[in-house]
């Protein structure tokens, strides 16, 4: 039975809220690679590197909110001979992992047996393009289609200015027997240059209404 996967708005942690699920390197051919403390990976868009944490404060539909979400980066990971970076909520043995090469940042994270690998941002791709991602989920097929929205925006987060923002919008949906085609996410990505993830904004998908905004609160933090 397809379970609906509702997005968290997210960032570095789990994309569209796939579920993480905590590191298995024996049953999802996962093979841990070591901390790397002088590993720094990501294009300019989705800087990351070990040691890194950032800090997000979502506000919902009914308004303002002091929820932060803490992410930390612990370490690399090699899957399918790639270099991925272990990434986790602060204080959670659960993780997703991130590689970006030329500009595509691709996501993967676990939901039970299920592996879901969503590119989450094409930055060298020009405005207009659309790319989609497709996976299983509890045996339904599900896909996640991106589009390329704006370049070039300019973006106030927490009073602070940033210039040459990416904008990526996702749609979420799964062909549901019976049902036929569900959409269970919008969501809106904004990436600064040299900083990465500043802002989120998820939608519901019937009424297009607010679910959630994230919006970074200390960029370029370490720890």
């Amino acid at each position: 039975m397809f379970k609906t996967i509702k997005p968290l708005a997210f960032g570095l942690l789990c994309v569209a809220a796939v579920s993480c699920k905590k590191d298995d390197v024996s049953k999802n051919n996962v093979a841990d690679a070591g901390a790397n403390a002088d590993s720094a990976m990501g294009a300019s868009y989705y800087p990351v590197a070990n040691g890194s944490s950032y800090t997000y404060v979502d506000s919902t539909s009914t308004g303002a909110s002091t929820s932060k979400s803490d992410i930390e980066i612990a370490g690399d990971t090699t899957i399918d001979q790639k270099t991925f970076s272990k990434n986790s909520a602060k204080g959670s043995s659960a993780y997703s992992y991130s590689n970006t090469a030329a500009g595509v940042t691709t996501l993967v994270s676990f939901k039970g047996e299920d592996r879901i690998t969503s590119t989450v941002l094409k930055a060298n791709e020009p405005v207009g393009t659309i790319w989609k991602d497709q996976f299983s989920n509890n045996g339904v097929p599900t896909t996640y289609e991106w589009k390329m929205v704006a370049k070039g925006l300019t973006r106030t987060i927490n009073n602070i200015n940033y210039s040459n923002v990416i904008q990526v919008h996702l749609d979420g949906y799964a062909e549901v027997p019976v049902q036929g085609k569900v959409t269970f996410a919008k969501s809106d990505y904004y990436y600064a240059p040299n900083v990465g993830l500043i802002e989120n904004i998820a939608y519901d998908p019937a009424s297009g209404k607010l679910l959630l905004h994230r919006v970074l609160q200390n960029p370029g933090a370490e720890q």
